[in-house]
């Protein structure tokens, strides 16, 4: 056996796994009395400890989050720090300020010694699988969390996030589509919220757009802030979710909005199952939301007018009245059950 396989072998995220019975138990309580300086409690079960070990050790964690977290660790006492210091990472962390912390590794190996000490053996020998099974955990855990950034995009895209897409977005999106803005040539410009049309434009799209959310939820609606397309919220939901299908670009120095022709049925489709979702949604107040959202609109599309920007034709609209209920129809009994 090389030097590298017999280290491998002995060594338990770089802590030895060959210890004496007094050496485990020292080392299982410096790295219990760490735990509860780290996370300010003591030690719960495993994966409700490795889930707190996001608060230092998540991926996706803000910079500014992690260093305010960091500026509020005790120091470590002088004693625990000359016993766990030299183990350094991944077992001990030095969080600078003479504040060290530990993370997943050490939580797994403070399980690993709490089912091998008090078996009144002389040593404490970890095996070689079990040492292997704690690291497949701390891999598996790193990589879930990795993961959860992109999960939680392809989630929300595919109309399976755990928050249902805002009323006003919804609202949005079905104004774009009862105008018929489904090419450049029919696209709803984007206007610079300082230009004197601004307030025309956002309005045609968001009276329609806000009393359909109105109805759906009961609410008096947002603030005027967030009623515009440039900045404003239910633009920017909408595009998370539907992002590239609700398409975003410049035309003639103009950004303007459109959902293609091709992607309107999915766009739809994808509406309606996401408004299924709703447990307090029916069918009957759906269809008076789109109704009221189609009123509120026609009264205010001739401040499109001025820009050649209205498309609405009445059959097209209770075209996609129809589609937008069947959507919900043919959803709602999967998401009841």
């Amino acid at each position: 056996m090389t030097n590298s396989e017999t280290s491998t072998v002995r060594q338990a995220f770089g802590a030895p796994a060959v210890l004496a019975e007094s050496e485990a138990r020292a080392l299982l309580a410096d790295l219990s009395h760490l735990w509860r300086l780290t996370y300010g409690q003591g030690l719960s079960s495993a994966d409700a400890d490795l889930d707190a070990c996001k608060r230092f050790f998540d991926p996706l964690a803000r910079g500014q989050s992690l260093r305010e977290r960091l500026s509020r660790l005790p120091k470590t006492p002088p004693s625990l720090r000359r016993s766990l210091s030299p183990l350094g990472p991944p077992l001990v962390i030095d969080g600078g300020d003479d504040a060290l912390l530990v993370g997943p590794e050490g939580r797994l190996l403070i399980e690993i010694l709490e089912e091998q000490t008090g078996a009144n053996d002389d040593l404490v020998i970890i095996s070689p699988a079990r040492i292997a099974a704690a690291e497949h955990r701390a891999l598996a855990l790193y990589r879930s969390w990795s993961l959860a950034r992109l999960n939680q995009v392809i989630d929300l895209r595919s109309g399976r996030g755990k928050e249902v897409m805002q009323a006003i977005a919804v609202g949005v999106v079905l104004a774009l589509l009862v105008n018929r803005s489904d090419s450049p040539d029919r696209a709803v410009i984007q206007p610079d919220p300082k230009s004197p049309e601004s307030g025309l434009i956002d309005s045609a799209v968001f009276a329609g757009a806000e009393r359909f959310a109105q109805v759906i939820t009961g609410s008096d609606g947002r603030s005027t802030g967030e009623q515009r397309l440039k900045g404003g919220y239910g633009l920017s939901e909408a595009r998370r979710r539907l992002a590239p299908k609700l398409t975003v670009t410049r035309k003639d120095g103009d950004v303007i909005l459109y959902i293609a022709s091709a992607h309107r049925p999915e766009v739809v489709e994808f509406v309606g199952r996401d408004l299924a979702r709703r447990p307090a949604l029916t069918e009957e107040k759906l269809a008076l939301a789109f109704d009221q959202l189609t009123v509120a609109f026609r009264a205010k599309s001739g401040n499109l007018a001025h820009r050649s920007m209205t498309f609405e034709r009445p059959a097209d609209t209770r075209d996609l009245r129809a589609a937008l209920l069947a959507s919900f129809a043919r959803h709602r009994p999967a998401h009841e059950a």
